[in-house]
């Protein structure tokens, strides 16, 4: 009963291509930090206007990810490095903003779906 009750959060909170979503915006991050290593401002432009900013879901979890503090900021921000272990860069500002993008995304699916990393946790 819990995992129906979980699943039927989910469907509400995201589109079933979640795993779909944090990828795509995953590589388009890569994808930039490539770019500004170049400096090749098109692709760095290119990279950026792909990231899923019209993600209604995303777009929700923002403000609740930056207003959150203790144990659900702090389970985000440790997938994230786990995921993108690299400061953003002082390029433009832009690569600050695709990573804290990327970790509303994370909150939107820890809410949904709790971020277990020990397997000792309860």
């Amino acid at each position: 009963v819990q995992n129906a009750t979980s699943c039927n959060k989910m469907a509400a909170v995201q589109d079933p291509k979640a795993v779909q979503s944090l990828v795509s915006d995953l590589k388009m991050l890569a994808a930039y930090e490539t770019a500004a290593d170049w400096r090749e401002t098109k692709a760095m432009d290119g990279a950026f206007a792909a990231i899923s900013w019209d993600d209604a879901a995303v777009k929700a979890a923002l403000p609740e990810y930056l207003a959150a503090n203790g144990s659900q900021r702090s389970q985000v921000d440790y997938a994230f490095k786990a995921m993108v272990p690299r400061p953003p860069q002082d390029i433009d500002g832009r690569q600050a903003v695709m990573h804290t993008w990327i970790k509303a995304r994370l909150f939107s699916y820890n809410k949904a779906f709790p971020f277990q990393f020990s397997p000792y946790g309860q």
